[in-house]
């Protein structure tokens, strides 16, 4: 096992009960809009145009929250008017709700196939009602950057369906890709307002009591599907399909549950990701008395990684260099992490990654990420995985928070507790943990209160806190 890396029988918090969740006001988008048009100034832009589909709604929530179903949808911004929203024959009938003051235009080429189309297909039509012309410098947001590096891959890399940049290039030339304004690691959506802040909490602590609660129903001779009945999901919008597999001698993380019937000394992975934070957990089938020395050894190499990627947020931190760390304590266990160590999250499970080498990226308040280590070992017979939201906050937003949302802040400061006191993890002040059970790994799925936690060694008791 790891130095200072044990197993230990402890008590776990129970999952919380929680309040309503919070609504996001209009004046917070106004704040959004407001900082995006001051992007927008800077790139001499006079529209921005963003688009969303059901997979990737995240631009439009941001900006609006407008989260389109089944069609895709357009929002349109300028410099001085309220957005407009294209939308299809259904979706528009979403938009008078919103907090945010938005007008609805009907633009039936992003409805489904064989609906309507008589009224207005044309989105280059919809694009001159709202005021883009021939002059117009418009920037557009795709889902995702399209890059080779640093540099796009093309001058028509956009994240946009091909039918969307022809209409926009038919009214006008001036067409730029814009999507750093609100992803990538600099991007208005890696920081966080304490309402946002406050609203992913909420959504991942859901979301840990819907992995846990399968956990605790685990048992051999039940089926996947059986299992994941018990998560008790309510309906929330979810960032990835439910995950719930498990295998002998290996495990594809991935995947849906199915009928197959669960087997003791089995591989378990699952997975339950909101708009807000996912969590995800794998190990063994097992009790803790059954776990041999090499499924011990490799969680705990694991957990020691994953102590070390905490204890290196702090602000100002380089983030390329807390992927080194972590990447080199994986190693000393023979293990390598499948993707970053960790990455941004927002509304989408994966806004981008600033875990990497050459990354200029440094921790900063309104940060929410994702410990999202996956350890890839010598061989597919061995799992763990501890996955689960955290966000930064300065001592400003600490207090916004404390004040505004006193019931999240103090499940905010139990698990605090819980982490230092119980797990051993060291973690700065601005850390916030967002997840019920935060970093609480049971690499044994049938004993899930015999965890493992950190002790500390000789030159970290003489290190101040």
């Amino acid at each position: 096992m790891s130095d200072h890396i044990t197993l230990r029988d402890v008590e776990l918090p129970p999952l919380s009960a929680l309040e309503p969740e919070p609504v996001l006001s209009g004046e917070v988008y106004a704040g959004r809009i407001s900082r995006t048009r001051v992007r927008m100034r800077e790139l001499g832009l006079t529209h921005l145009i963003a688009y969303a589909d059901r997979e990737h709604p995240g631009n439009s929530l941001y900006l609006t929250g407008f989260d389109p179903r089944f069609e895709e949808a357009l929002v349109v911004l300028d410099l001085d008017n309220a957005p407009w929203i294209l939308a299809g024959n259904e979706s528009g009938a979403m938009i008078p709700g919103l907090s945010v003051t938005a007008t609805a235009v009907l633009c039936q080429s992003l409805s489904l196939p064989g609906q309507d189309r008589s009224i207005q297909q044309r989105i280059s039509a919809a694009l001159r009602q709202v005021g883009v012309g021939p002059e117009s410098r418009v920037g557009l947001v795709g889902w995702r950057q399209i890059t080779a590096g640093d540099s796009p891959v093309s001058p028509y890399a956009y994240a946009v369906p091909a039918f969307v940049i022809g209409e926009i290039l038919d009214v006008t030339q001036n067409l730029t890709d814009a999507t750093s304004i609100l992803m990538g690691i600099d991007g208005l959506r890696s920081r966080n307002e304490a309402d946002q802040i406050a609203l992913n909490e909420h959504r991942a602590t859901r979301a840990a009591g819907h992995a846990w609660r399968a956990l605790e129903a685990l048992k051999p001779g039940r089926s996947e599907l059986a299992t994941a009945e018990h998560m008790a999901l309510n309906g929330l919008p979810l960032t990835a399909h439910v995950m719930l597999t498990t295998g002998s001698g290996k495990v594809v993380g991935l995947c849906s549950p199915s009928d197959r019937v669960i087997g003791h000394g089995d591989l378990l992975s699952t997975a339950v990701g909101l708009q807000g934070g996912l969590t995800s957990r794998a190990g063994y089938v097992l009790r803790a008395d059954e776990l041999d020395q090499r499924q011990t050894d490799f969680a705990a190499g694991y957990f020691a990684a994953i102590a070390t990627w905490y204890q290196g947020l702090t602000l100002g931190a380089s983030t390329a260099e807390i992927a080194e760390q972590t990447t080199r304590e994986l190693a000393k266990s023979s293990i390598r992490p499948l993707l970053n160590p960790g990455h941004l999250q927002h509304i989408d499970e994966w806004l981008d990654s600033p875990f990497a080498a050459g990354s200029h990226g440094t921790v900063h308040s309104g940060m929410s990420l994702q410990a999202d280590i996956i350890p890839v070992g010598s061989t597919p017979d061995l799992a763990a995985n501890c996955e689960d939201a955290v966000a930064i906050a300065d001592a400003d937003l600490r207090a916004e928070l404390a004040e505004r949302y006193p019931q999240m802040w103090a499940r905010v400061t139990a698990r605090r507790t819980f982490m230092t006191h119980t797990l051993g993890l060291r973690i700065a002040e601005e850390v916030l943990p967002l997840s019920d059970r935060q970093a609480v790994l049971p690499p044994a799925l049938l004993s899930l209160s015999s965890v493992l936690v950190a002790t500390a060694s000789a030159e970290q008791r003489a290190r101040p806190a």
